[in-house]
């Protein structure tokens, strides 16, 4: 396919108030397709912080961002957890500090985020053959609030995209309630650990 040549400049308009900031407020209904929904990570930039950052400086950058959740990289730039805002201003922090005898502005994201290892996870694959009901159903099941979607690429797994309960309890206009019958005790502990 040939380049084309002979591009024009745009034409440029002075504003004479400023803008307001863009809401997305869609309206969506539990049959409509999962990825209507979706944050993809492959189309947006997500927000990181360090697993040293302290937890005031974290909720700024998330305040600034507008974002309720951040990835958490390590020393090395590789991702070791995320972090939410419930994470942050909940009552984890204020146990682990008093747990380990520390000022509670010691604490760091390594303190508080939910490490890798613990996260539940599904795959894109799954997601395009899946509505946003099921996407609910699965968040209320596990008690989730975010449900992180990964994809395959050869041998890597990588981070594709993630679902956010709050974003379809608007769109859908519906709570997403965790399911805490389904749990057992230790599960239902974790739970409340949050």
């Amino acid at each position: 396919m040939p380049v084309r040549q002979g591009f024009k400049p745009l034409d440029l308009v002075s504003l004479s108030q400023a803008p307001s900031l863009p809401r997305v407020a869609r309206i969506a209904r539990p049959d409509d397709p999962a990825l209507s929904l979706i944050t993809d990570l492959h189309h947006g930039p997500c927000v990181v912080a360090s697993h040293l950052d302290n937890l005031p400086q974290t909720l700024h950058l998330m305040m600034r961002a507008g974002v309720r959740m951040v990835f958490v990289s390590g020393a090395d730039g590789k991702l070791v957890g995320m972090a939410t805002a419930e994470d942050i201003q909940g009552e984890r922090p204020v146990l682990r500090a008093s747990r380990h005898q520390m000022p509670h502005h010691e604490l760091t994201l390594a303190d508080v985020m939910t490490p890798v290892h613990l996260w539940e996870t599904v795959d894109l694959h799954s997601v395009r053959h899946a509505c946003l009901g099921d996407v609910a159903a699965t968040l209320k099941e596990h008690g989730l609030r975010y449900l992180i979607v990964t994809q395959r690429k050869g041998q890597e797994l990588t981070l594709r995209g993630l679902f956010s309960a709050r974003r379809l309890e608007l769109a859908m206009q519906t709570a997403i309630e965790p399911d805490l019958h389904s749990r057992s005790f230790a599960e239902l502990e974790q739970v409340l650990a949050h």
